[in-house]
């Protein structure tokens, strides 16, 4: 096996781990909010929330990243896994923000304080997504590329800063290209991490890397919207 293969195939391996099961990581991209409580408090419902999704500007420069359109349509999915149970209510989707560079401490409290403040809220979701990408050959000439996306977040009670839950999703699926350009019949496809290039599939019409992008993106959202309404609202998982 080529060598530039096995690395890649150790970094799918590692990034796949990771998805599964790893605490949320949103602290790192916060900035100005107290230290998470070791025991943090019963969240009383109904609860109403304003939710916001932010992006590092590195992130930005991908080619697989959403526009804001699209972004904004990944909160509704986040938004709706919440509001499966009739005691949460989403009651605002702000536009999606830019943190600077890689996000790391990106996030400031007296941003998310303004956009409460914009829509009269005391408690918020906020969410920073995050991809990352490996690639391999196979058979010569099928290139894969797949994309792991990381949704953290934080249910925030503002103005204090207090975190009073954190969660994740994550997701991740494979772009199939062919490199004999003469050869494209059937490609690019997609497909999720569990199957193989031969199927089942979805044949992609469009930029590749924004389809790739909106199926990840979009199972990410999925997962972290499902995971926060199982933890907030446990009697109404089915």
């Amino acid at each position: 096996m080529n060598i530039l293969n096995v690395i890649a195939a150790l970094v799918a391996a590692f990034l796949l781990s990771a998805c599964a099961g790893a605490p949320s990581r949103i602290t790192e991209y916060l900035s100005g909010f107290p230290p998470p409580p070791e025991n943090p408090p019963q969240v009383a419902l109904p609860l109403a929330v304003g939710l916001v999704v932010a992006l590092p500007e590195d992130e930005r420069s991908k080619p697989t990243t959403p526009s804001n359109d699209t972004l904004e349509k990944v909160a509704q999915r986040i938004r709706a896994e919440l509001q499966a149970s009739l005691q949460i209510t989403v009651q605002r989707i702000f536009p999606a923000l830019t943190i600077p560079a890689g996000g790391l401490r990106g996030l400031a409290l007296e941003r998310v304080q303004a956009l409460a403040q914009e829509g009269n809220f005391t408690k918020m979701i906020v969410v920073v997504a995050t991809s990352q990408t490996a690639s391999k050959i196979r058979f010569t000439v099928v290139q894969e590329t797949q994309l792991y996306v990381s949704m953290e977040a934080a249910l925030v009670e503002v103005p204090s800063g207090r975190l009073l839950m954190t969660e994740s999703g994550r997701d991740d699926y494979v772009m199939a290209d062919v490199l004999d350009y003469t050869a494209r019949i059937s490609f690019p496809r997609l497909y999720y991490r569990n199957f193989t290039f031969g199927g089942p599939f979805t044949v992609v019409q469009g930029d590749p890397y924004k389809a790739l992008g909106w199926e990840a993106f979009r199972g990410a959202a999925d997962q972290l919207g499902m995971k926060l309404r199982q933890r907030l609202s446990p009697a109404a998982v089915s």
